[in-house]
């Protein structure tokens, strides 16, 4: 009935909106903690933490739930962040805390804290989450959703590495030392993505340089000469032969 769809919507709404705003919050306090500092970005990913966390039981866990599943999500999401920093395991915006920790923390939270009646309104099912009581179904429940997130887990995994291992096998995966250290951006884009880190004179000269090739299809096509030794010296209105390199940072 209408009824009944307003209260499930309205119930999923408030809880996406609690878990959020209580795992930001903590994330910023305990960071403050942590290192002294209050960092919005790690404020921003506290947030999407906790809606990762509240994704899987939004209809079916109460709001007062919803608050504590935001709180260990921020919990588990700067945990899983330094583990990831001690293990020297490079995710630079925190994807893997954000969505593959929380998300294991949200199917879990889920088959934990589901109330029953929200459960049978959602769903219409006579399940619940392990700390409630339904005819036994509590403990299936934790298990279904247990072996959910293991069966996950090992499919992406072997499927990741049978694509990654392939694409490094081909050298398709990384572009090469020269591209890291120009910027990718400035040389397929023809812009770089981080002007204030790269000095004007080897922005101009790679600007002039490209621009003197009119001939060229891209500037990936040539990307092998621009960062090598044998780069001409280039200068508005004439040529200098000779073998400058371009040294990034100078």
């Amino acid at each position: 009935s209408s009824g009944i769809n307003a209260e499930y919507g309205g119930l999923a709404a408030s809880t996406t909106t609690i878990s959020p705003t209580a795992a930001g919050l903590t994330s910023l306090i305990l960071g403050r903690i942590i290192d002294g500092r209050l960092s919005v970005e790690r404020a921003n990913n506290g947030i999407l933490a906790g809606l990762v966390s509240i994704t899987g039981g939004c209809a079916v866990v109460n709001p007062e739930m919803a608050c504590i599943i935001g709180i260990i999500g921020a919990c588990v999401y700067l945990l899983s962040s330094l583990l990831l920093k001690k293990l020297m395991i490079d995710d630079v915006v925190d994807a893997s805390p954000v969505h593959l920790f929380c998300g294991v923390w949200g199917a879990i939270a889920a088959s934990l804290f589901a109330d029953p009646q929200n459960v049978e309104m959602a769903y219409g099912t006579g399940s619940c989450g392990l700390f409630y009581s339904c005819d036994g179904n509590g403990p299936k429940q934790f298990a279904a959703n247990l072996i959910f997130v293991i069966v996950v887990i090992v499919w992406t995994s072997l499927w990741s590495l049978l694509i990654f291992t392939s694409l490094a096998t081909m050298n398709k995966l990384r572009v090469s030392l020269a591209t890291e250290k120009m910027g990718r951006a400035l040389l397929v884009n023809g812009v770089s993505a981080y002007e204030k880190c790269l000095s004007r004179r080897i922005s101009r000269r790679v600007s002039t340089y490209m621009s003197a090739r009119p001939h060229r299809q891209s500037i990936a096509t040539h990307l092998n000469m621009v960062t090598t030794p044998e780069i001409p010296e280039v200068e508005a209105g004439h040529s200098e032969a000779g073998g400058s390199k371009l040294e990034v940072g100078n």
